[in-house]
């Protein structure tokens, strides 16, 4: 059976604009840095060695370019020494680690109703926040598992592939990291896909997690040609709308330098009434693309989703009844 790409396409917007409540569940899934793939992140956090001189009577700045009215606050600031600052800079790295927990966990939610909301609007053309809600909930604890998998396979990526990698670029001058990269790169892409896959069998045919994992690589596999020519438009399309995004962000950041610049140049001081300006626009084009993220982010996994049902019409679902599934627990 040949897949109608642009039938897929289409119906996918259709599903986006007509159910405006999936919005809210693809806000929630943006919330923890996901989108219609599965998703992972990290970084690291440096102290740099700061010493503060009170009245910044030796730190560079001239105090003529510094507003009246902050100097007084920024000469107290002065004052706090190293041992409050690194106080308070670890309360708040405790702080912002909840909080990215607490949004990383509501993502995985969000997620899940937005992938059982999609599929409601195939299967019964009605979709409403509170079966997409306990849909959602129904499958949290298993699609946690799944990214805790993926966090495995993550660290095990990275022990076959990166520190050997690294060895072997010592060896050959950085030149034997250039296959290494493109291999690390067509495997990221084939987990992402696998690991996305495993969610919609999660939701739309109810499996459990070690059900999924091979129903998921089952169908990926049955359909490799398909699923890379999905990938390519998506990520055509993604890459297009995130250069919009940036775009929109000129103006406000424009704004913001020009306000600075008379302080970036020693020629005079910060102008207000720029800054103000800039940090408005800003404002509301963070809460524009918010918005727009949410949207795209919506019609991107409805796209896989309805993707993956014309994939499984044609991959036989083996040894797994699926009448036992709603009691499984999650």
């Amino acid at each position: 059976m040949g897949i109608n790409y642009s039938s897929i396409l289409s119906r996918a917007w259709t599903i986006t604009w007509k159910y405006k409540v999936l919005w809210l569940f693809g806000f929630l899934v943006i919330l923890g840095g996901g989108s219609g793939w599965a998703d992972s992140n990290g970084g690291s956090i440096s102290a740099p060695n700061f010493q503060f001189q009170s009245g910044f009577n030796e730190s560079g700045m001239d105090r003529r370019n510094i507003p009246p009215e902050w100097r007084s606050t920024l000469d107290q600031l002065a004052e706090i020494n190293l041992s409050t600052w690194i106080s308070i800079a670890a309360g708040v790295v405790c702080c912002m680690f909840l909080i990215g927990l607490a949004l990383w966990l509501v993502s995985i939610l969000g997620r899940g109703g937005l992938i059982g909301g999609i599929n409601a609007a195939e299967t019964a053309e009605k979709v409403t926040f509170r079966e997409a809600w306990e849909t959602g909930l129904h499958c949290f604890l298993r699609l946690f598992l799944i990214r805790l998998l993926g966090i495995v396979v993550g660290i095990a990526i990275v022990v076959v592939l990166v520190l050997p990698g690294m060895f072997l670029g010592i060896l050959t001058c950085g030149l034997g990291c250039i296959p290494l990269f493109c291999v690390m790169f067509l495997i990221g892409i084939a987990v992402d896909i696998w690991f996305a896959f495993m969610d919609y069998a999660v939701v739309v045919e109810k499996l459990g997690v070690g059900e999924a994992i091979g129903r998921a690589w089952t169908v990926m596999r049955d359909h490799i040609g398909p699923v890379i020519i999905f990938y390519l438009i998506l990520f055509a399309i993604s890459l297009a709308v995130g250069i919009v995004m940036v775009i929109l962000f000129i103006p406000s950041g424009g704004l913001m330098f020009l306000s600075m610049l008379p302080l970036i140049t020693e020629g005079g001081s910060l102008n207000i009434v720029l800054l103000v300006i800039g940090a408005v626009l800003f404002g509301l084009t963070i809460l524009v693309t918010t918005v727009f993220q949410a949207v795209y982010t919506v019609w991107e996994t409805s796209v896989m989703v309805l993707a993956y049902r014309e994939f499984s019409k044609t991959t036989p679902l083996l040894s797994v009844s699926t009448e036992r599934q709603p009691e499984v627990s999650g």
